[in-house]
């Protein structure tokens, strides 16, 4: 069982490479071999949180070919069928590669209500230092300091309060959207603009200081738990304030009312699919702005392209083909695995996480979430909040994430934070000091821009893991992984370790950290920039292909890339731990016969999953973890898949298959033999190419060659722009 040791002064940034150093530092616990190593040893900060004396970095975390190109059209048949082949398959996705476009526009409210609007104005993150607050909220906000915003951070927010008075209210509104109609299977959801505006909704302000496009996702669940994804281009365009009918204009001298100001408000354009192309959904939205505000070069209205995207570009089949569309010269891709590999779509980023969490920080948190733990991710740039859920949730496979899941949690949906359920969040850090009331004492808060974790004091201990599974788990993701979290700081370990392993120049140690971390915080600050040129759009979108072609100039092309390693790497522990569930689902389930009765022998059902005979065989370094597994809500979803889909879904067969695989692969070889379960680097070179059709230029008006720039984005789609959509 865990038990947590408390470490005053060192909270944050732990690398298990240093694991020799750290301990001339601090002394750490002794534990036994496959036992959490819950102490908090110390730790080498780069962050302001150095001297927080409640965040929590456990040391263990938990542990003791070539493309064939074809046009779209000469293709369209074959993708049709393609698109058809899991028509029975209840989980199918849409075929539709993006659900809406819609537009999110800050327009003059239309209920002035004075008293809401004083509240806005006057509305700050509370503050322990400034505010009279109850012991229990003070105790939050002393045990999550680690993740309040610093100082620094809320400097020109005070600037632009002096501005408010003489700026007239504006509310988020939808002022276009296409299609216009909702789809009958995934209506648009009408709390769009919370997700859009996270950091509130009711009243928005417009700023004199021009602010730099950003970009954000979020995720949409329904009732059946299905997802869409959103993926938000925030710019800041030219706002002319009415001064006439401002109530405020009394105090401003005649001087400055001849003196005319630029202010500017936040629109939103928004992309909504049920596909997790994070990545390509931001290229293509930060690309066609440009294309539309900074270039002369768009040949049809931005109407036309809005159609494109929506009923022209088709989504990929698994395994078939891969989608490219081309703004700005900047190709953007779209593909999925194979139908016969259902893993986690490779699109995610997975190098981002493990640039910001160390090793043991992301196997701390997906052990939390395997054991349904809640869990709250905490990061000043809100895309990383979506990107990180969304790999850690790929971890879990052939789990699934069936609980709460809000990965941009707006600012009016703080109080779920208390929910008595375990959930799966996030929250940027400017929110974070509005939430920290409301956050569950058993809530494991990691935060993703410092690198260190906060275990709630009433947090349910977690099992220990299997020792030997745990060692070749770590031992596989340090073989794929590498120094990627010391190289994003542009830190050289070995250089760090010399330094520490001399243990006298401590000024050398703190000048190399101190630079370290301006480094990272420079880095991490640009996450949500649409246009920083560290995030170039067409490096981001290539990141996966740069992998599949690695040892190309050796004449030897990879089966699998780096990160199908890191995801191999989870799924062979729990092919190792599930090794022989099949032979507890009983004989008589719905897979064998149609009839059942709900009174079995004993008056209990005969379809019960054998859960306490599957933990009792197991070997005895898998039970603690077993038990706990068994009773958790993704087990159950996970048992009643198998026993009621006769193991005909996908990802099920690819499961049971990988186990099968396990079994056998060394039953007629003395030697075992290493077998890969995942192989979309090849896959993803066998793809043919298909090319989308470019926008439509039919029914336009003749002798129009440029309908670029824009001064700004319109308002509102014109109807009259738009054509017929091509099949």
């Amino acid at each position: 069982p865990m038990s947590v040791k408390n470490n005053m002064n060192n909270p944050s940034f732990v690398g298990d490479e240093l694991e020799t150093a750290l301990k001339s530092s601090a002394p750490i616990a002794p534990k036994q071999d496959g036992q959490l190593d819950s102490s908090f040893s110390a730790t080498i900060s780069m962050t302001d949180c150095s001297d927080s004396t409640s965040s929590r970095t456990p040391k263990e975390a938990a542990l003791s070919g070539s493309n064939n190109s074809t046009s779209t059209n000469d293709l369209a048949d074959t993708v049709a069928d393609a698109l058809d082949i899991n028509n029975g398959n209840a989980e199918q996705e849409s075929s539709r590669l993006v659900e809406y476009f819609v537009m999110i526009s800050s327009v003059p409210a239309k209920e002035h209500n004075t008293k809401k609007e004083r509240n806005a104005r006057s509305q700050r993150p509370p503050n322990p230092k400034r505010d009279k607050m109850n012991r229990s909220t003070a105790a939050k906000f002393e045990l999550l300091k680690a993740h309040l915003p610093s100082s620094t951070d809320n400097t020109h927010d005070d600037e632009q309060d002096n501005n408010i008075p003489l700026l007239p209210a504006l509310e988020p509104k939808i002022t276009a959207r296409y299609p216009p109609k909702d789809h009958k299977d995934q209506p648009l959801n009408l709390r769009l603009p919370q997700f859009c505006h996270p950091e509130g909704t009711d009243i928005i302000y417009p700023t004199s200081q021009y602010k730099m496009p950003r970009v954000h996702h979020f995720v949409l669940t329904d009732n059946m738990g299905g997802k869409q994804y959103g993926t938000c281009l925030t710019v800041y365009e030219e706002f002319e304030s009415d001064d006439n009918n401002s109530s405020n204009n009394n105090n401003i001298s005649t001087n400055e009312k001849k003196k005319k100001e630029t202010y500017y408000a936040p629109r939103v354009l928004c992309l909504l699919s049920t596909y997790p192309y994070l990545t390509s959904f931001r290229t293509y939205l930060t690309q066609l702005y440009r294309l539309a505000t900074m270039t002369d070069c768009m040949t049809a209205p931005i109407e036309r392209y809005v159609q494109n995207i929506c009923c022209e570009v088709p989504a990929p089949p698994p395994g078939a083909f891969e989608v490219q569309l081309e703004i700005l010269n900047t190709p953007i891709r779209f593909w999925a695995p194979p139908a016969n590999q259902p893993i986690a779509y490779v699109s995610l980023p997975f190098q981002v996480l493990f640039e910001c969490l160390d090793i043991n920080n992301v196997l701390f948190t997906w052990y939390s979430l395997a054991c349904e733990r809640k869990v709250l991710l905490v990061s000043e740039q809100v895309s990383l909040l979506t990107v990180c859920s969304e790999i850690f949730c790929s971890l879990l496979f052939p789990m699934k994430w069936s609980h709460l899941y809000i990965p941009v949690l707006p600012r009016s949906l703080c109080p779920m934070l208390d929910a008595p359920m375990p959930y799966l969040c996030g929250i940027s850090r400017a929110n974070f000091p509005y939430a920290v009331q409301d956050i569950s004492d058993e809530t494991i808060t990691v935060d993703l821009d410092r690198n260190c974790i906060s275990v709630g004091p009433n947090c349910p201990e977690l099992p220990p893991l299997p020792h030997k599974r745990r060692q070749k788990l770590e031992a596989a993701l340090k073989a794929n992984v590498g120094d990627v979290f010391w190289e994003a700081r542009n830190l050289d370990k070995e250089d760090l370790l010399k330094v520490k392993n001399t243990g006298k120049d401590t000024t050398a140690m703190k000048v190399m950290l101190e630079k370290a971390g301006a480094v990272w915080e420079d880095k991490v600050r640009a996450r949500d920039d649409a246009f920083n040129l560290a995030c170039a759009p067409d490096a981001a979108a290539l990141d996966f292909d740069d992998d599949a072609l690695a040892g190309s100039d050796s004449g030897v092309l990879p089966k699998q890339s780096r990160w199908d390693g890191v995801q191999e790497a989870f799924l062979r522990f729990y092919v190792s731990s599930l090794l022989d569930y099949q032979k507890f689902i009983p004989m008589n389930s719905l897979t064998n016969s149609r009839r059942s009765s709900w009174r079995g022998k004993e008056g209990r059902c005969q379809l019960r999953y054998n859960s306490e005979e599957f933990v009792h065989s197991a070997p005895s370094d898998f039970q603690p973890f077993l038990s706990e597994l068994v009773l958790t809500q993704q087990f159950d979803d996970f048992i009643s898949r198998r026993m009621y889909n006769a193991a005909d879904a996908p990802d099920m067969k690819f499961f049971d298959q990988s186990v099968d695989a396990k079994k056998n692969r060394s039953k007629l070889k003395f030697k075992k033999v290493e077998t890969h379960f995942l192989h979309s680097a090849k896959a993803r070179r066998d793809l043919k190419n298909i090319k989308a059709v470019d926008p439509s230029l039919e029914g336009l008006p003749d002798g129009k060659k440029a309908y670029s720039p824009y001064k700004i984005w319109p308002l509102k789609f014109d109807e009259s722009l738009f054509g017929t959509a091509r099949p």
